[in-house]
């Protein structure tokens, strides 16, 4: 490493661990419970498994010099050692115990918290460290990754400042390299297992309930017909444990098995109002050391579909999206109610947000039997819209048909009609429409025959109709008639479960491919950050292109940013984060999926809970956020 920048990565450390108030004559020390500590080993234990051969042979390597090797996690407590007898005599009691935090903000300048902020390899040397107490020391360290990127923790080599080696820096790189090919190797073999498991099951049951347990009993996949017969929203289903819908003495029967034969379980679950019953088939997989990686449960209960989609189990859809939006829910929820109505229904949102999707939900949960039809305001041109409507008479107007054309109006007698587009209505057609919805009769072009008609009007803009009511562009009293009730749907850069919509799509793609289709973490971070001007409707079709390039260009199955590269996504302008701003804002994302459930959040962030509490109090604004929500 250049020896300035190494220079300036100390400074700049040093002025952060002023601003963290840390005394340099008083190093903070902050040791883990036994109960946390072995939470966090166990969050580790694939790395420390996948690794071990290459750390007891570095061990080994070492014995004969006064150092001692560490691995830490991402937020710098040390999980596992090893080390020569007289360094860690002499300096480990409360300096390198195992669970001690050596994290910049309560350490100060040292490797550990520097390659942690920096996600660099990092060596800190004698009076380098700011606390003086660890002014003896010499430490390299180096960051490591899972396969997709995700920061894991570090490997640290320490010993005396006075016998650190230039050389330890490039042995602890490569040895924290060779840690990672072990654990993208160990994961891939057991994913593997897993994926052609699943993969068989699936493929002879896409329709039938399907859970994938982990080898602590808790649930890692689950699909929606599964998630119908807990009658949970899917959501609320991941990282759950199966003993919750069990029993704990069944799942730690199931835990203990040995072999790979599959069995089979029947569960009576009480419900309010009902007892339900079904029967399941559950299939060990063991790794190649014949210990148990996974349960996959497998029901032939199938599932009836109920006929309002609106609702799926407990869950919010609209057509075959799931909706986790807490936003769009709220929209959802009064759509239903006032579906029972017969008032005229103004929707707000951009192109591709959804509206025809909603108010044809919106019909679907009416009373009337009808049918449902849509006609364009914007498409048809401004001299045809009246006979597209209205319909006309046989002779009407040149190029008229020989017999007359029934219009919109007639044909949704008893039904719903849905007039997208709304705001590029004629001045004209506008007058004739308000005169349908004031007298609840039509009469067809070329004729003086009223004709009553019930029908239901939606209309749906992405103009803001007040604005062109008052610019004279859309008359005022048509305006107040088509919004007797009025729903707005978000965009989709504003909508918090683009996460759950991209799993969707890649869903329905895998359905029709018979593939099983995911997208890596990068292109994930990449559809998330793009602006998506064309909103759903867009992301649907890039997700669908992307799948494409991937399986029949690259044969894969895995969604990468290079299957993407036909979406121009625009860099943003340079800015300058803090890592606590960063943080607060991942954090702040966890906690609105999962609607402030904080243990929920902190398992999808991949922390311990008491973690998450501890961030909590340094983040105000997270507390806030989190009474917001629940």
């Amino acid at each position: 490493m250049n020896m300035t920048n190494k220079s300036l990565f100390v400074a700049s450390s040093w002025n952060r661990s002023k601003e963290y108030g840390i005394d340099p004559q008083q190093a903070r020390h902050h040791l883990l419970a036994r109960s946390e500590l072995q939470d966090r080993k166990d969050r580790m234990r694939e790395l420390l498994e996948a690794s071990k051969v290459v750390l007891d042979s570095l061990s080994k390597q070492l014995k004969d010099t006064d150092t001692m090797i560490a691995l830490s996690d991402e937020d710098g407590y040390l999980i596992a050692s090893w080390g020569h007898p007289s360094f860690v005599d002499q300096y480990k009691k409360g300096v390198f115990d195992l669970g001690t935090n050596w994290h910049e903000e309560t350490k100060g300048t040292n490797a550990i918290g520097l390659a942690l902020i920096e996600q660099k390899p990092m060596s800190v040397l004698g009076n380098q460290h700011y606390c003086h107490e660890h002014h003896l020391l010499g430490c390299s360290a180096t960051p490591l990754y899972t396969s997709t990127g995700e920061l894991l923790g570090t490997l640290v080599i320490s010993g005396t400042a006075r016998t650190h080696h230039d050389y330890l820096l490039p042995l602890i790189i490569a040895t924290g390299q060779a840690c990672q090919a072990r654990l993208l190797l160990h994961s891939t073999e057991r994913e593997l297992v897993l994926h052609l498991c699943e993969s068989d099951l699936i493929t002879k049951s896409y329709s039938y309930p399907l859970i994938s347990v982990d080898s602590y009993g808790v649930i890692r996949r689950i699909n929606y017909e599964a998630a119908q017969l807990l009658q949970l929203p899917l959501s609320e289903c991941i990282g759950q444990p199966l003993s919750r819908w069990i029993g704990e003495e069944q799942m730690m029967s199931l835990l203990s098995a040995k072999h790979s034969s599959a069995v089979q379980l029947n569960v009576t679950r009480n419900f309010t109002s009902s007892t339900s019953s079904s029967s399941w088939s559950i299939q060990p997989v063991l790794d190649r050391r014949q210990r148990l990686f996974r349960l996959v449960l497998s029901s032939h209960q199938l599932i009836q579909e109920p006929k309002n989609s609106f609702y799926k189990g407990k869950e919010l859809k609209m057509g075959e999206m799931v909706i986790q939006c807490p936003q769009v829910q709220k929209v959802v929820r009064f759509a239903l109610q006032v579906a029972r109505t017969n008032a005229n229904i103004l929707i707000y949102g951009e192109t591709g947000t959804g509206k025809g999707l909603l108010a044809k939900e919106i019909h679907q949960a009416s009373e009337r039997k009808g049918p449902f039809l849509t006609i364009n305001c914007g498409a048809i041109p401004a001299q045809l819209i009246e006979s597209e409507l209205f319909g006309y008479e046989k002779g009407a107007f040149t190029g008229a048909k020989h017999n007359g054309h029934q219009g919109k109006f007639e044909a949704a007698v008893g039904g719903t009609l849905f007039l997208d587009e709304i705001g590029e209505m004629s001045p004209m057609a506008q007058v004739a429409l308000l005169k349908v919805l004031e007298e609840k009769v039509i009469t067809r072009i070329g004729s003086n025959q009223s004709i009553p008609v019930d029908v239901r009007i939606i209309a749906a803009t992405n103009k803001d109709l007040a604005k062109e009511v008052a610019e004279g562009r859309f008359r005022k009293d048509l305006y107040y008639r088509l919004r007797e009730i009025e729903l707005t749907l978000p965009a989709l850069r504003e909508r918090t479960d683009l996460l759950y919509l991209m799993e969707d799509f890649v869903g329905q793609i895998s359905k029709e491919l018979q593939i099983r289709l995911s997208l890596d973490l990068l292109a994930q971070k990449a559809l998330s950050d793009y602006e998506w001007p064309g909103n759903i409707r867009e992301m649907r079709q890039v997700i669908r292109q992307a799948a494409f390039y991937a399986y029949f260009g690259r044969e894969s199955t895995i969604i990468t940013m290079e299957d993407l590269s036909f979406l121009v996504i625009k860099e943003p302008p340079p800015i300058k984060l803090s890592l606590t701003s960063v943080e607060e804002e991942v954090i702040a994302r966890a906690i609105q999926m999962t609607g402030g459930n904080l243990t929920a959040a902190a398992r999808r962030l991949g922390i311990g809970r008491t973690t998450l509490y501890r961030k909590l109090s340094k983040y105000p604004n997270l507390k806030c956020l989190r009474n917001e929500l629940q």
